[in-house]
């Protein structure tokens, strides 16, 4: 575990116990590529779920299925809207290209959180977020787990984010996808533990 893992995995605490497992063989040898190892560790730990409920976090899955919270590329129409295709800094010499960006990531304020996978060696990716309120993509030269760290402790000069309720934070909960889907049918709110409030139906 590197320093930025260990300062992140201190700040983040998971709700529920990870039940689902990664088969990173499998899962590199279906998208074609190696994940960064920051990133392999978080998963191992946190598995795919939400950083208090503002941060999404996407784990890949064989044959990559239209699952929620599943690693992939920009699709195709994404990479056609007029909004996706604009830089916060436009003067930028080496805004790379769409195609490379591959998503891990989502907020609760609609922004996209991807690697500029740019290169065979995924360690050295640089992280890109499209700020939906933000005036579109922003390059930053860390990997995901350290991009993370300093959201958590307001460590960006200017904050990447549009949505800013874990700036500087310092710690967070972390709901895992299985955790939560299994407590919503069991009728349970996964953030409180507490019976879920019924929703009527007056139809």
């Amino acid at each position: 575990m590197n320093d930025e893992s260990a300062r992140l995995f201190e700040m983040v605490t998971p709700l529920y116990e990870v039940s689902d497992v990664v088969d990173w063989t499998a899962v590199e040898a279906d998208y074609g590529l190696a994940f960064p190892a920051d990133y392999k560790e978080f998963i191992d730990r946190f598995g795919a779920g939400t950083l208090d409920d503002g941060i999404f976090v996407s784990v890949p899955r064989v044959g990559q299925p239209p699952a929620p919270l599943t690693v992939g590329r920009l699709p195709a129409d994404a990479l056609q809207e007029g909004g996706m295709l604009a830089w916060q800094d436009a003067s930028r010499p080496d805004r790379p290209d769409l195609q490379d960006m591959l998503v891990w990531g989502q907020t609760n304020g609609a922004d996209v959180l991807c690697w500029v996978a740019d290169g065979p060696h995924p360690d050295t990716w640089r992280v890109a977020v499209w700020a939906r309120h933000g005036g579109g993509w922003a390059i930053y030269d860390c990997g995901m787990v350290e991009f993370l760290a300093k959201v958590l402790t307001d460590g960006f000069h200017a904050f990447p984010l549009s949505d800013a309720s874990l700036r500087g934070v310092e710690s967070a909960p972390f709901l895992n996808l299985e955790a939560e889907n299994r407590l919503m049918d069991e009728g349970i709110d996964p953030w409180t533990g507490k019976p879920a409030p019924q929703m009527w139906d007056f139809d």
